[in-house]
C-alpha cells in the first residue's frame, strides 16, 4: 500500500464521520413537489442585454484560471469574457429569465443568492422563473473555489475572489433589468443542424449526438434578432497550461454572429469537446471552433414557428454525494455546500440541487446541473460487449429524452448547479485502492478520471428518478 492509498482510506475515513455528524445534527426537510406554471398570450415578446464580467486587472489581485489543474494564476487577457440575459414571455405580465455566463460554473448556492437579487429588482415585473446557465470555459476565472492555490491548510484553497463574485451578482441583475426592458413582440422559431466531426471524445461513446440548436426571435420591428444556441462541446481546447482569460469558442462564435444576439449554452458535454481544428495553433483552434458552430448556425433552414406559450417546472431535488474528495473540500470550504443527511451513500451525505423543465411553444427544454454524459440524455449506451464493468445498459436509467418521449428534447448543462460529471453506471470505474482521488484506465486503456469529478455512480439515477417525476407531473397539469 503506498502514501497514495493510504490518503485514500484517510479521506474516506474523515468524509464518513463527517457524514456522521451531519446526520445526528442536520434535518433534510421533504423536497417540495412544485406545479408547472402556464404563460400563454397572442404574441412573444423577447428582450436580450450583455455586459462584460471582466475582472479590475489594476487591483494587484491574483485570480486564479478555473477548469484545469489547481494553482493557475491568471496572466492576461486573450478575449473578455461576458455576461447576457434573454427576458422570454407571451405579451402579458408575467416571463421568464434565462442568463448565460462564460464562467465554468456556479453552485446552488450562488445561483439561489443571485436569483434573489434579481426578483427583489423593482425594474423587473411577473418574472416566474430565473435560470443561470454557464458555458462553462475553462479559461474562465474559478467562480467555484477548487482551483486556488495549495497550501498547508486546504488542497487546493478556495480559488474564488469576493470582488469578482459580487461583479458576478451585480452584473447578473444589470443585465436581467435590461434585458426586461428591451422586451419587443415578435415570433419565435426552433430550428437544428447536424456537425458532422464537430465533436470527439476519448471514451467510449456510440453517439456523440452532434447536434446544434438554435432558438431564433424574429422582433416585429426589423431590428436585431436574438438566437439561442446550444451545443454539447467542452470550452476548454487552451490546455492546462493555459494563463489567459478568456471565453473560447464561445466568444469568437458570438464575434462571428455579431449581426445577431447571441445567448450561448451548452449541451450534454461529458467527456466531449469540440473538435481540434488546429493542433499547432491553440488559439487558432478556438477560433475555428467558433466559426465552425457559427457557420453551422447560419446553415440552419429548418426552423419551424413556435406558438406563443411557456409551461415551466422548476424542481429540486436531493442529488447523494459518493465523492470523499469533493466533500472532503467543501467541508474545508473551499466551495459552497450545504450538507443533508441520506442513506443512498457510504458517506451520507447529499445536497439539494435543481432541474428546471419547460416549453418554447412545442420546442422542450431541460436544464440540468452538472457535465452529463451524452448517454444519459440521449441513450446510446455501451453494451455489455464493451462495459468496463461487465454489465449492459439494463442497469443504466432510462435516458432523460427517453423519460420525456421527445428525440428532440435540448438538454443544457452546467445550469443552476455545477455537481460535476454524471457517468451511467455501466461505463462508471473508480480506482479501487485510490476511489475519487485519482482516476484509473480501463482494460483498453482510455482514462476514467470524469469520475473522479462526479458526485458518484448514483448521481444518473437520482436525477433520472426526478426527471420521471416531473414529466408526470407535467403531463398530469397539461
Amino acid at each position: 500500500m503506498d502514501i497514495m492509498d493510504l490518503a485514500s482510506k484517510g479521506i474516506a475515513a474523515i468524509t464518513k464521520g463527517f457524514g456522521r455528524k451531519v446526520k445526528n445534527t442536520v434535518r433534510a426537510p421533504e423536497s417540495p413537489q412544485e406545479k408547472p406554471i402556464t404563460i400563454a398570450g397572442e404574441t412573444w415578446q423577447l428582450g436580450f442585454a450583455g455586459a462584460e464580467i471582466m475582472p479590475d486587472l489594476n487591483a494587484g489581485k491574483t485570480y486564479y484560471i478555473a477548469g484545469h489543474g489547481s494553482g493557475h494564476v491568471m496572466e492576461g487577457v486573450l478575449t473578455p469574457v461576458s455576461m447576457f440575459a434573454a427576458w422570454i414571455d407571451c405579451g402579458g405580465e408575467e416571463g421568464i429569465l434565462w442568463l448565460s455566463a462564460d464562467i465554468i460554473g456556479l453552485t446552488r448556492v450562488e445561483v439561489s443568492g443571485i436569483r434573489e437579487k434579481i426578483l427583489a429588482s423593482d425594474k423587473i415585473k411577473g418574472c416566474r422563473s430565473v435560470n443561470i446557465s454557464c458555458t462553462h470555459s475553462h479559461s474562465g476565472i474559478d467562480t467555484i473555489g477548487y482551483w486556488g492555490k495549495p497550501n498547508a491548510v486546504s488542497i487546493p484553497a478556495d480559488g474564488k475572489d469576493a470582488d469578482y463574485m459580487a461583479l458576478i451578482f451585480s452584473t447578473a441583475v444589470e443585465v436581467a433589468e435590461a434585458a426586461y426592458a428591451a422586451r419587443k413582440p415578435g415570433k419565435l422559431f426552433s430550428g437544428r443542424i447536424e456537425i458532422p466531426g464537430g465533436l470527439f471524445t476519448r471514451r467510449n461513446f456510440p453517439d456523440k449526438h452532434e447536434i446544434l440548436t438554435r432558438v431564433r426571435f424574429v422582433p416585429a420591428d426589423g431590428g436585431k434578432e436574438t438566437w439561442i444556441l446550444n451545443f454539447g462541446a467542452h470550452p476548454n481546447s487552451l490546455g492546462g497550461d493555459n494563463r489567459l482569460l478568456s471565453g473560447e469558442y464561445p466568444y469568437y462564435l458570438r464575434e462571428k454572429l455579431a449581426a445577431v444576439n447571441v445567448l450561448f449554452t451548452i449541451g450534454a458535454i461529458g467527456a466531449m469537446d469540440a473538435a481540434e481544428l488546429d493542433p499547432d495553433d491553440k488559439v487558432n483552434n478556438i477560433k475555428l471552433q467558433g466559426a465552425m458552430i457559427a457557420d453551422a448556425a447560419l446553415r440552419i433552414d429548418n426552423d419551424r414557428l413556435l406558438a406563443p406559450q411557456i409551461r415551466l417546472l422548476q424542481q429540486p431535488f436531493y442529488l447523494p454525494v459518493g465523492n470523499y474528495v469533493l466533500t472532503l473540500l467543501a467541508m474545508r470550504h473551499v466551495m459552497s455546500f450545504k450538507p443533508y443527511p441520506t442513506d443512498q451513500t457510504d458517506i451520507g451525505l447529499a445536497i439539494m440541487s435543481e432541474m428546471t423543465y419547460f416549453t418554447l411553444g412545442d420546442q422542450a427544454f431541460l436544464l440540468l446541473p452538472g457535465e452529463s454524459f451524452v448517454s444519459t440524455v440521449y441513450g446510446s449506451y455501451i453494451d455489455k460487449a464493451h462495459s468496463v464493468v461487465g454489465e449492459g445498459p439494463e442497469i443504466n436509467p432510462a435516458p432523460l429524452a427517453e423519460i420525456a418521449g421527445d428525440p428532440a428534447l435540448i438538454a443544457v448543462g452546467v445550469t443552476n448547479d455545477m455537481t460535476g460529471y454524471v457517468v451511467p453506471p455501466n461505463d462508471f470505474l473508480l480506482n479501487p485502492t485510490q476511489p475519487f482521488l485519482n482516476g484509473v484506465k480501463d482494460c483498453n486503456g482510455l482514462n476514467h478520471y470524469h469520475e473522479t469529478n462526479s458526485m458518484g455512480r448514483g448521481a444518473q439515477k437520482a436525477i433520472a428518478d426526478n426527471f420521471t417525476r416531473m414529466v408526470a407531473a407535467f403531463r398530469a397539469d397539461a
